[in-house]
């Protein structure tokens, strides 16, 4: 008995103790690695199929791991009071990696087993990130390029797609409202507007995009106007 689970060492007690903040902080962080991944398809013009979205999503949760790995921590882990360590240390960009393709099945066993076999396997766990708030605050700074990835992200997400852009402006009902200033200006609307007039002074050669904005009273006296 006194090799068994009652008479853990410490650091399965540590792992105890901040295994569901690491589970919270990993939850996160795959919801915004799925952003990440669905927003970089928009910024490059991909046709957003099931396949490419899930590619994406990975390419992106394997990058987060990664990087998340170097140092331990992430937004979502300093966030949570947490780092990821090994032996006491940052685990490392391969180990990180190695990680991202065993997490979300850790995340359900832990529902299950109340314990995260996998990183149990990788020697990895979760301990407290700062000793005090200065020190947790001073952690935060460090993570702030994240913020800048999820601005990014949001932006991406909520700014209409060429295509969309296109197909809003040029043959839709209400785009054509939007178009000649005959409804009230929605979000929709002012996006797709500002969109048209950036990419038509960028590329003033492009037909389709000349033939809409044509067809386009407001976005043509915006660009007349500048």
């Amino acid at each position: 008995m006194s090799d068994g689970v009652l008479f853990s060492t410490d650091r399965v007690s540590t792992e105890a103790r901040y295994q569901w903040r690491l589970w919270g902080a990993d939850v996160l962080d795959l919801a915004t690695a799925a952003l990440v991944g669905w927003a970089a398809l928009r910024g490059l013009e991909q046709e957003r199929t099931p396949g490419k979205m899930v590619l994406a999503m990975t390419l992106a949760w394997l990058a987060l791991s990664g990087v998340g790995g170097l140092t331990g921590r992430t937004l979502w882990r300093q966030l949570w009071g947490v780092r990821l360590v090994r032996g006491g240390r940052p685990p490392g960009a391969l180990r990180g990696v190695l990680r991202g393709l065993t997490t979300p099945v850790d995340l359900l066993l832990t529902v299950v087993l109340l314990r995260r076999p996998f990183d149990t396997a990788l020697g990895l766990y979760a301990e407290q990130a700062a000793a005090s708030a200065r020190a947790w605050f001073k952690g935060l700074t460090w993570q702030l390029p994240w913020v800048g990835v999820l601005a990014g992200t949001a932006w991406l997400l909520v700014t209409p797609t060429r295509a969309e852009m296109l197909k809003y402006l040029g043959r839709t009902l209400t785009g054509w409202h939007c178009c000649h200033g005959t409804r009230d200006v929605t979000r929709e609307c002012r996006a797709s507007l500002d969109r048209a007039v950036r990419d038509a002074r960028a590329h003033p050669d492009d037909a389709q995009l000349r033939a809409v904005v044509a067809d386009c009273p407001v976005a043509t006296q915006r660009l007349g106007a500048d």
